[in-house]
């Protein structure tokens, strides 16, 4: 199938999800690039809906979609470059993505995990670097407040490389519904203030890591429910770390401690 007119109503659909979280949020679909990203969806049998390829894509490319639809047993759609190239999140893609369907999951009553909370974080590399990074320190649940960047946004996804597809993500969760269903130890990364990282004694059992926006930090309803505040010791001279980073640092300490 081609498709070659920006009036096509597909066209307009992806066009919208490609250029708004919330036409994301409200559809319960979204755009994934990458030829990584693409073969993880495929493997999780997540929800592929379609799949679109520029006409300008490389003939290895060209054969990788045509396999991956066979096995997602959705539609391959060859679009023209420039109308391609509207959509991807990045300037020289692959030439390949997917239109994704996800549901939203509901927070259990309980949850006696390790887990995640994202608070506020608007940019969405940070926010799929958060992602990526909790998936590979084993950490298998991120909430994130309404604040933040909604988590299947195109931009967020392509950061996230996968990680969506290995996690449970659970969105507008407020402080205080965190409180009443995370059993684990709610440890507040803090730039400033708090304990040290490595010398405080923290981690033997569950934990909410909490991690607020890149300029204001955990707001006010986040901080009045941590638990303790952790701080992680840098040069003199050095205001903070990107989140992504601190969480790095935090949840690869946790890691390491519990061998």
């Amino acid at each position: 199938m081609r498709i070659t007119s920006v009036d096509n109503p597909h066209y307009r659909r992806w066009k919208r999800l490609a250029e708004t979280p919330r036409a994301c949020r409200e559809s319960g679909r979204t755009l994934a690039e990458g030829l990584h990203l693409i073969e993880a969806a495929v493997a999780a049998r997540a929800d592929l809906q379609a799949l679109l390829m520029a006409d300008t894509a490389e003939s290895d490319i060209q054969a990788f979609g045509a396999a991956a639809a066979a096995t997602a047993g959705c539609r391959l759609i060859e679009l023209p470059a420039r109308l391609y190239s509207a959509l991807s999140p990045v300037e020289h893609g692959a030439g390949l993505m997917a239109e994704l369907g996800f549901a939203g999951r509901t927070l259990p009553e309980r949850l006696d995990a390790d887990a995640v909370y994202l608070d506020g974080i608007q940019d969405p590399g940070n926010a799929g670097a958060l992602l990526r990074t909790a998936a590979a320190a084993g950490v298998r649940h991120v909430l994130a407040s309404s604040g933040t960047t909604h988590l299947w946004a195109p931009k967020v996804l392509r950061a996230a490389m996968g990680a969506h597809f290995v996690i449970s993500i659970h969105e507008d969760v407020e402080p205080a519904r965190l409180a009443g269903a995370c059993t684990g130890e709610r440890l507040a990364a803090d730039a400033v203030d708090g304990e040290s990282l490595y010398t405080a004694r923290w981690g033997a059992g569950a934990t909410v890591w909490m991690f607020g926006s890149e300029g204001a930090g955990l707001s006010a309803a986040a901080r009045s429910i941590a638990q303790r505040r952790l701080r992680i010791p840098i040069d003199a001279g050095v205001e903070s770390l990107n989140v992504a980073a601190a969480a790095a640092v935090c949840l690869f300490e946790q890691r390491r401690r519990r061998g």
